[in-house]
């Protein structure tokens, strides 16, 4: 019977079973040797070890693997040998043997009779190999005896060592105790409910990233206004109500969050006029004094001024008598100044097919003419107009005037409008043509059908549009008009209408960018006390401008307004300009007008400008704003902060130019057009500060946006000849994955064989996914019978110029109840304005808080 304490041999590795390499060391196996060389009669109780190594050896008590290396020479047999040995080897030796007894102890006194296998008490069946002699030492080739130093402890460290759990609290040892559980337990939910949990978690995280936080700030003005009651299309005075925001800032932020977030799940993608709400917000609004006044009366009335209100000392610049302007007949002014709508069959007028997409009319228009939208499309369902300018639009601009004087005349509105001669006139960037060269600027009016003035037929049409006048102007044609934002009007008498003593009052004072590289400011005659010639546009001559600003080096691209009085120009050379016109305007003497500023913003020209027009701070409320966001020709989207002009703010590197940029008042964020001709906006405040929110997308590159300081409305013009409606607030209320919510007000199509257009405008409602908006080319689906894309999906810069709506803006210049009217136009010549309102979700509005 085998011992349990005879085991195999550690230190030769010789029980290496058949067919496997024996690893032992040259140096084992040659002391392996020495000792069974060293026995008396070579038994099997010690079995040759030699070259080969591959026969198993049990022995005694006294088996070699307790002392492997140490000589064999003396003779001895069982307790005498190992008490020989045993005094004959101190030091590690002895201690790894100490150990090794140490552990078979420990596993003896664990063992008990049953646990031991009963094939492990019965003689084997594999025969033994017969055992060979054993050979000299000599006889072993290369073979040397180990040198005679300390054996090495075969014992193994500990892995662990002491544990340290018992040094933490027991309320600790209690917590890792139950993770250890969670995570070793197996999963017992349900997989139902183990799928409702994970969808809660993921709305819950949703609404985090999508909650009332992730909405801007907003701006800083301590008041707004609504309406109380329905504008009816701006045709009646506009009841406002006035509404004290006094108080903290992060406060009236949160407050103004949590009240959009509770009132968006009522709302579509445009507004309804209950939502109409805000103020513009100029420096000049602020009469209080900052210093004095005490936070919970910073939005008293008595503090601000609306922009009916303001003044700016004006009214005796650019004033005239009937006798002193300069009347240009009809064959002078087609001479010289107006555009020529002459097309390939020589006819004067324009061909548009117009109505619903399978009922569709032919309409033809002349220069100055205009048609009510129910005329030209019976299934339309709100109110506007379409007129013909004659030339391809590039500028456009709503006349801001005080509500108090437009009742006098039904409350009417005005519009500059200025085109290019013709559809081949191609101007060229930074070539400036000759101050000879002659334009024009057309002045319309859309006036209710209950004026006086106004000779009305038959028709139930609320509203008419008509061209009133036509300034015909020198320096080129103008690429982009804006009206002085404050206080420019006049007052006047309605009694002194026909006196030919008295001096015009004026409209309003209108900046124009012209080609010949400058900006000049023309004071723009009231067209009711001028007059009109039987129904024809009146035609002033105002070859001279009240001022003319320009740069020798340059030539102006862009314009907007900072201030009642301040100025931003975009060069083409890639530079700002910032001047200060009103004492210029005053003495009508510009020679020695320097820029308040000149600093770098692009390396290219300078193509879109929009001022960021908020409060530097909630302290200095009558201060200038700071921010200007611009897009050039280069690809850059740039805000500047005029604290440090000499670091602007790159927000966007495209390889395409960037034609168009907006500053929205409602969030103080900028919105630009990317890439993929993706309309997105980019958050400046709060959480998540740089990141970007998708709005709208076109399938061509986007010529102008056009946002209102009252609602939240987004209208964006593009060259694939669409006009297309979105609200901003979906940007950040619209959660992953959600496709995007606009409408397309009208698009254009040309026909090159037939040279005629046609406008559809009967689109409903559409969504498009992220995938589509955000990709050149949707992906191709297998199963479709056609490769091509739908054609309302496909983007591309190869439109036809004929197509491209160049310029779009919203009325939010003349009070709230005018803010749903919105003008257009492009390069076919035709413009129009209609009036946008939306309306609740079931028909129904919220309680207001």
């Amino acid at each position: 019977m085998v011992s349990l304490r005879e085991r195999k041999a550690r230190a030769s590795y010789s029980n290496v079973a058949d067919g496997l390499a024996d690893l032992s060391s040259e140096e084992e196996q040659a002391g392996a040797s020495v000792q069974a060389s060293g026995s008396k009669d070579g038994s099997t109780n010690s079995a040759d070890e030699g070259e080969n190594g591959e026969d198993t050896s049990f022995s005694s008590g006294a088996s070699s693997e307790f002392r492997p290396d140490s000589p064999s020479n003396k003779k001895g047999k069982g307790k005498a040998k190992e008490e020989a040995e045993g005094s004959a080897s101190d030091g590690p030796a002895s201690d790894q043997d100490e150990d090794l007894e140490i552990d078979d102890a420990v596993e003896e006194e664990g063992l008990d009779e049953t646990d031991i296998d009963p094939s492990l008490r019965e003689p084997s069946d594999i025969p033994n190999p017969k055992p060979r002699a054993p050979k000299p030492i000599n006889s072993i080739k290369g073979k040397r005896p180990p040198p005679n130093r300390p054996a090495a402890s075969l014992a193994a460290h500990p892995i662990h060592g002491q544990s340290e759990i018992g040094l933490l609290s027991l309320q600790h040892r209690a917590l890792i105790q139950a993770s250890t559980v969670s995570m070793t337990k197996p999963n017992t939910i349900p997989k139902s409910q183990f799928d409702t949990d994970r969808h809660n978690a993921r709305e819950r995280d949703q609404s985090k990233a999508h909650g009332p936080s992730i909405f801007p700030s907003g701006h800083q003005i301590p008041f707004q206004t609504r309406l109380t009651s329905d504008p009816n299309h701006g045709w009646e005075k506009s009841d406002i109500e006035w509404i004290d925001q006094s108080g903290p800032n992060v406060q009236r932020n949160e407050n103004r969050r949590n009240e959009d977030w509770g009132r968006h799940p009522f709302l579509t993608f445009s507004a309804p006029w209950e939502e109409w709400k805000g103020e513009q917000w100029y420096p000049e609004l602020s009469i209080g004094n900052e210093d004095e006044i005490a936070e919970k009366d910073r939005g008293n009335r008595e503090n601000w001024l609306l922009r009916d209100e303001v003044r700016l000392g004006l009214d005796d610049i650019g004033r005239w008598t009937k006798n002193e302007l300069v009347f240009l007949n009809e064959t002078e002014a087609e001479e010289s100044y107006l555009p020529t709508p002459i097309y390939r069959n020589g006819e004067s007028h324009i061909t548009c097919h117009m109505g619903p997409h399978d009922q569709q009319s032919k309409h033809t228009f002349s220069i100055f003419e205009s048609k009510p939208l129910a005329e030209t499309n019976s299934m339309t369902s709100h109110e506007g107009h379409t007129f013909f300018a004659g030339g391809p639009i590039w500028g456009m601009d709503w006349c801001p005037y005080p509500e108090s004087k437009m009742k006098e005349f039904g409350f009417e509105q005005y519009l500059a409008v200025s085109t290019l001669p013709h559809l081949d006139t191609r101007p060229h960037m930074a070539e400036k043509w000759p101050k000879s060269s002659k334009g024009s600027i057309q002045i319309w009016s859309l006036g209710s059908s209950a004026s006086d003035d106004i000779q009305m037929d038959s028709s139930a049409y609320q509203s008419q549009m008509n061209c009133e006048m036509v300034l015909c102007i020198s320096g080129g044609p103008a690429m982009s008009l804006k009206w002085m934002p404050l206080g420019a009007w006049d007052d006047f008498d309605v009694s002194s209408i026909g006196q030919a003593n008295i001096k015009i009052p004026k409209l309003g004072i209108l900046a124009a960018v012209q080609l010949d590289g400058s900006v000049s400011f023309y004071a723009v005659p009231h067209p009711r006390f001028v007059g009109r010639d039987h129904g024809h546009p009146v035609y002033l001559n105002m070859d001279k401008a009240l001022l003319r600003l320009e740069t020798p080096d340059a030539m102006a691209m862009c314009i907007d307004w900072m201030t009642g009085s301040k100025i931003a120009v975009g060069l083409s050379t890639g530079h700002l300009l910032v001047w200060d016109v009103y004492d210029a305007l005053r003495i009508g003497n510009s020679e020695e007008l320097f820029p308040s500023l000149y600093t770098s913003a692009a390396a290219s020209a300078i193509r879109s400008l929009s001022i960021g027009r908020i409060p530097p701070s909630e302290k200095h409320l009558g201060g200038e704003p700071i921010y200007v966001l611009t897009g050039a020709y280069d690809g850059s989207t740039i805000l500047l902060d005029l604290r440090d002009p000499n670091n602007p703010i790159e927000l966007n590197k495209a390889r395409i130019p960037c034609m168009a940029v907006k500053w929205l008042s409602q969030v103080a964020a900028p919105v630009i057009c990317d890439i993929d001709y993706v309309i997105t906006m980019i958050k400046l405040r709060g959480m998540n500060v740089g990141r970007s929110h998708i709005i709208s997308s076109h399938r061509g590159q986007v010529w102008d946006i056009a946002s209102s300081d009252y609602h939240t409305m987004l209208i964006s013009a593009g060259s694939d000849g669409a006009l297309t409606l979105s609200n901003f607030n979906l940007g950040f209320y619209r959660k992953r994955k959600a496709p995007l919510a606009l409408q397309r007000l009208y698009e254009i199509d040309y026909s090159e064989i037939r040279d005629e257009y046609r406008l559809l405008d009967d689109f409903s409602p559409e969504t498009l996914g992220l995938e589509n908006a955000t990709s050149r080319r949707p992906p191709n689906i297998a199963k479709r019978a056609t490769n091509d894309p739908p054609s309302h999906l496909v983007k591309t810069a190869a439109w036809r110029p004929e197509v491209g709506i160049h310029k779009v803006v919203w009325n939010d210049v003349c009070g709230l109840g005018r803010a749903g009217w919105v003008a257009s136009g492009g390069a076919s010549g035709l413009g129009r304005i209609e009036w946008i309102e939306g309306r609740w979700r079931h028909g129904k509005a919220p309680p207001r808080t």
